[in-house]
């Protein structure tokens, strides 16, 4: 089996399988709670071990998991880690830069995050400003064709610490899982304090904390490990035809380069 890991590679390996296919993996989480049953580091360890196994199916470099996405909603709690966006894009930035340097054209962001989702929205947009020689691509780890088509879950509703998500990581990390330490009332309900703003799309910067206060939501005690390897498969067979899809694409690299051009005469003119 072809090894990933960009920090398992020898250098002979690592120039190698760089050149060979110009495409590195960037798996971003957060180290968030996840009420109290859950490790921190759900998101991340979920991102990277899918991008691993999807990169031997379709071999590229995998960089180790990146902890600081966005979370400014949980950033209330113990035990996250949370910084000012400018830091966020700055930080963000830079290591891609890094990567780049390393001789790959293509960088792949997989987001096991969902609250990356709003930040990598308007992340990539923002990189139009910048005159760079690779081209970006963003995917979020569970929400391909298979993984969206899965019908084992028992329990209606969550978006959180779950009973897909708690299974999820069942399979991803073994034994972080303390459910003796799920101590909230199931299921778990969103908050309702905001729902007469929320129900007509009326956002505040505090919908999500309004609706899960503790990080938590659903019926966690339904998850086992046997459905997070169901889902843990359909995941990385999902992000490996995403590698495949970026592997093949020439049409955003094209666009990136027509754009960069247009971009500096506009700049020339002033």
């Amino acid at each position: 089996m072809t090894q990933v890991r960009w920090e398992y590679l020898t250098p002979p390996e690592f120039k190698k399988l760089a050149k060979e296919e110009k495409v590195c993996i960037l798996p971003i989480g957060s180290l968030e709670r996840h009420g109290e049953h859950m490790p921190f580091g759900t998101d991340g360890l979920t991102a990277h071990k899918v991008s691993v196994l999807a990169a031997e199916k379709e071999p590229c470099v995998v960089f180790p998991a990146y902890w600081f996405g966005q979370v400014h909603e949980a950033s209330c709690f113990a035990g996250t880690v949370n910084f000012p966006t400018d830091l966020l894009c700055k930080m963000l930035e830079t290591l891609l830069d890094q990567i780049a340097q390393n001789g790959f054209e293509k960088i792949l962001l997989v987001s096991g995050h969902g609250g990356n989702a709003h930040f990598l929205d308007y992340f990539m947009m923002s990189q139009m400003e910048r005159d760079v020689n690779y081209t970006l691509y963003y995917a979020f780890t569970l929400s391909g064709p298979r993984f969206n088509a899965l019908d084992i879950w028992d329990a209606p509703g969550g978006g959180h610490a779950d009973e897909s998500e708690t299974s999820m990581i069942m399979a991803v990390a073994p034994g972080t899982v303390k459910m003796e330490q799920q101590i909230f009332p199931e299921p778990i309900l969103p908050g309702e304090d905001l729902k007469h703003l929320w129900e007509k799309g009326i956002l505040t910067p505090l919908w999500w904390y309004g609706m899960y206060p503790e990080n938590v939501s659903g019926t966690p005690s339904a998850a086992t490990a046997e459905k997070g390897q169901k889902a843990l498969d359909a995941a990385v067979e999902d992000i490996a035809d995403v590698i495949r899809t970026v592997k093949k694409d020439t049409a955003a690299p094209r666009i990136r380069q027509e754009f960069c051009r247009r971009h500096r005469e506009v700049k020339d003119m002033k």
